[in-house]
């Protein structure tokens, strides 16, 4: 069970990664520099969270760590950019 979980859970990430980029894409047609700012910020936060997490030994394989922290470090970026516009 537990290699099926850490099989699945790349693709899992992935997929819930770019479906939020997908969706803020779509939500805000426009461009705006500071989101492309934010997006770049986060996908170098991530990266760095992703080297973080394999020293830690988090992930068998550290691709895993370098592929999925931009993914979701941009995602994360996403949405605090779409939450602070609200405000």
């Amino acid at each position: 069970m537990k290699e099926f979980i850490f099989a699945a859970l790349p693709l899992v990430l992935i997929g819930i990664a770019l479906a939020v980029l997908a969706v803020n894409h779509i939500m805000e047609k426009q461009k705006d520099e500071k989101r492309e700012a934010r997006i770049a910020m986060g996908a170098g936060l991530g990266l760095i969270l992703g080297v973080i997490l394999n020293g830690c030994g988090l992930w068998e394989n550290h691709l895993l760590g370098l592929a999925l922290g931009p993914l979701c470090g941009m995602a994360i970026a996403s949405l605090i950019s779409r939450k602070e516009k609200e405000k």
